[in-house]
């Protein structure tokens, strides 16, 4: 009997150790899963985040219109053509494109949480008790007094939502993807590579862009600043007047201002 008694102490004691490990993991791994409460500050530190990713794309939109002629405004090409001044045309529109280039992955793809960033901000959005807040204090701005509160949380909660696809579908591009290999190989870093015969910098031709992603893009930003801005800071703004007058200014400076173009 004592031989029994031992082993079945034994086993009772393994089952028991093992239960408990395996209850302990679990819970951990229910914690793990679990949505973390936001800061105190976390409202206020994404309002700035915000406003930070609105001023960067009006900057980043600057440049564009800036470069945009050097790119696709013959009129311009044959006045340079006529000048005698094709290299330093290149050589400028060269600094100035890959420096747009590393505005638009900056904007869209640092993920360092200091930095404002598309996916930096999404990710915080994705919180359920941030939204929560966002959801209370929206509903408490826009509320009329004895004006029902369910009609206005249906409606940001949409507006939330249209922001998140939105999100997603320009992260997942193969602009912003393109944009982030040319800024690690050859911007930020550089990157030598065994051609064959010798090592040679990044090809820019192996991210696959075009010209005109850059402006694909951009829209896609300035919707994404436009519906940050409502649902976080409960404001309107409109891209029109903005983007009116940095038109006008790079054409001005290039002499264009009489032509039309986009």
């Amino acid at each position: 009997m004592s031989g029994v008694s031992a082993s079945f102490r034994f086993l009772f004691f393994s089952i028991h150790k093992l239960t408990n490990r395996d209850t302990s993991w679990l819970i951990s791994k229910r914690k793990q899963k679990e949505p973390e409460f936001p800061p105190p500050d976390a409202i206020q530190k994404l309002e700035a985040h915000v406003e930070a990713l609105l001023t960067l794309t009006m900057r980043a939109t600057a440049r564009f219109f800036f470069l945009r002629p050097m790119l696709t405004d013959q009129v311009l090409h044959d006045r340079i053509n006529g000048e005698r001044t094709v290299a330093a045309l290149e050589g400028l529109r060269n600094w100035l494109y890959w420096g747009l280039v590393l505005e638009l992955s900056k904007i869209c793809s640092d993920d360092d949480n200091r930095s404002p960033s598309i996916i930096r901000v999404t990710e915080k959005l994705k919180n359920v008790h941030l939204r929560k807040q966002l959801e209370d204090k929206w509903v408490k701005q826009n509320r009329e007094p004895g004006e029902d509160e369910e009609p206005l949380r249906v409606q940001f909660n949409r507006e939330y939502s249209d922001y998140l696809c939105l999100a997603n579908k320009t992260l997942s591009t193969h602009s912003v993807g393109g944009y982030k290999d040319i800024r690690d190989k050859l911007i930020a870093h550089n990157e030598l590579r065994w051609s064959g015969s010798r090592y040679d910098f990044y090809d820019v031709k192996d991210a696959g862009l075009t010209i005109g992603d850059e402006r694909r893009l951009l829209e896609m930003l300035q919707e994404l600043a436009h519906q940050l801005l409502r649902i976080v800071r409960g404001v309107d703004f409109t891209w029109e007047t903005a983007l009116h007058n940095d038109k006008k200014r790079a054409r001005d400076f290039w002499g264009l201002a009489d032509q039309c173009g986009n």
